[in-house]
């Protein structure tokens, strides 16, 4: 039999924590002017704490592409601005602009009267077609990073991890930070509310340390909720991440 523990005390998910520190930040003033000032000294990046928007499990890229359009309905409107968006993407990729009509991996199909989203490209296709410079664009598009805080004129990009490291697939090239880093680049040159905004990446961990990234710990974030007022469920959960210190 397992023990008598409530589930709050068992939980190793990831994205359980995420959740519990998007809801501290939220709820609390006081956390977000204190995480304001550790992702000053971390990150060295200025978040404003009266003016902070939480995201989690974020797909920008996904989400403006269905904005292009109705769902529910492809009109020629829609065909068009979403042609431009995928030209100007295989001209940051330095792959020629014709290569959009000569292949049916973009087309949704064999009549090529609809475009997929850089989300559906098929990677063997893409490899078959000698366009492997693209898959990264196809990983950008399907990965959704932990956390975004947007404030006024900066945004911060939370990878966060507890009992995994990064994703990587050698046989495939596939880098996660790498893509993190795609991402952000495609971001600036697609989404005019991103564009102007300073935009970093951080990795929220136990460690170690990261070569590249700055590394906010989750003991950090311990810290900041623990000592605050936010409800005694967050609390009591976030407090057994400690676990990860006492090994």
């Amino acid at each position: 039999m397992f023990n008598a523990n409530p589930y709050w005390k068992v939980n190793r998910e990831e994205r359980f924590f995420c959740f519990l520190f998007s809801h501290a930040l939220l709820s609390s003033r006081a956390v977000r002017v204190s995480f304001a000032e550790l992702a000053n000294k971390k990150c060295d990046i200025i978040l404003d704490p009266d003016e902070l928007e939480v995201y989690v499990e974020v797909a920008a890229l996904r989400d403006y592409w269905y904005d292009l359009g109705k769902p529910d309905e492809y009109l020629k409107d829609t065909h068009t601005r979403r042609r431009v968006v995928l030209e100007k993407i295989l001209e940051i990729r330095h792959v020629p602009l014709t290569t959009l009509d000569q292949h049916e991996l973009f087309w949704t199909t064999p009549k090529r009267e609809k475009l997929w989203s850089p989300s559906h490209w098929s990677i063997e296709e893409l490899k078959n077609a000698g366009l492997e410079k693209l898959k990264e664009v196809r990983w950008a598009f399907n990965a959704k990073p932990d956390i975004l805080l947007v404030s006024p004129k900066t945004m911060l990009v939370i990878e966060a991890k507890l009992e995994s490291g990064e994703g990587r697939k050698d046989e495939t090239g596939y880098e996660q930070f790498g893509i993190q880093e795609l991402i952000i680049c495609l971001w600036k040159e697609f989404i005019p509310s991103f564009k102007d905004r300073e935009i970093k990446l951080t990795l929220l961990n136990v460690p170690p340390s990261h070569e590249k990234i700055p590394v906010i710990q989750w003991s950090d974030i311990i810290t900041l909720i623990s000592g605050s007022d936010v409800d005694e469920f967050t609390i009591n959960a976030m407090v057994q991440l400690n676990r990860y210190y006492s090994k």
